[in-house]
């Protein structure tokens, strides 16, 4: 008798235990449900609203007005022309086509790097970030910023292999997905290559090599 006592409590505690697992599996769906309705809401926003601007803007944007610009000054451009707002994936794909990335395999996590790092950009959406308006505060600070870690990682190469090129000290970095910080990799590493004295060893060595006409 005891036995079967202590079986119908335990069944009675599994049945209620099982009671709360169904509830809170209902408090879920009704959240999943709720989130779902939202993302639909932010969707049908988008293409109403962003989506036809945002590609009338993209096609006001000529490559060659990309050129000597960083990628945060890039996008900052895109932003100008859609009412202040970037959507990721399409400025993405725009900067892409314009072959500004060394390395297109890390194109997404570079321009999240960037706009969520700047404060000239705030995010307002899954994937859609807005310019904030602080765009002369930040063109201020970035010209005295230093690029984390750039000059120890040239250094290291040229240490490794001294007959690298700027061009291949570049292309190296670029491939391991180093963080130029949105600053334009041929600039940044041009300005360091002149100041450790690379660029007079180059223009020494081409002087050299060139045949005597005497």
């Amino acid at each position: 008798m005891n036995t079967l006592s202590s079986w119908e409590a335990q069944t009675v505690e599994m049945i209620h235990l099982i009671e709360q697992d169904i509830q809170e599996a209902m408090s879920q769906l009704d959240y999943l449900s709720a989130a779902k309705q939202s993302l639909e809401g932010a969707l049908r926003i988008y293409r109403s609203r962003i989506g036809p601007q945002y590609a009338q803007a993209i096609r006001t944007i000529r490559p060659e007005e990309f050129e000597g610009k960083s990628i945060r000054e890039m996008l900052r451009l895109i932003a100008e022309r859609n009412d202040k707002i970037i959507v990721v994936k399409d400025a993405t794909k725009l900067l892409k086509e314009a072959k500004v990335f060394g390395n297109p395999l890390h194109a997404d996590s570079m321009v999240y790097s960037i706009l969520g790092r700047s404060p000239e950009f705030v995010k307002v959406g899954r994937g859609i970030y807005r310019m904030n308006g602080t765009q002369g505060n930040i063109k201020k600070s970035t010209r005295k910023e230093r690029i984390p870690g750039l000059k120890r990682a040239v250094l290291e190469l040229k240490t490794v292999n001294p007959d690298m090129t700027k061009h291949d000290v570049r292309d190296t970095l670029i491939h391991r997905g180093f963080d130029f910080r949105g600053r334009n990799p041929n600039k940044s590493i041009h300005m360091l290559w002149v100041n450790l004295g690379y660029a007079k060893k180059d223009k020494e060595g081409k002087q050299q090599g060139l045949p005597n006409m005497s």
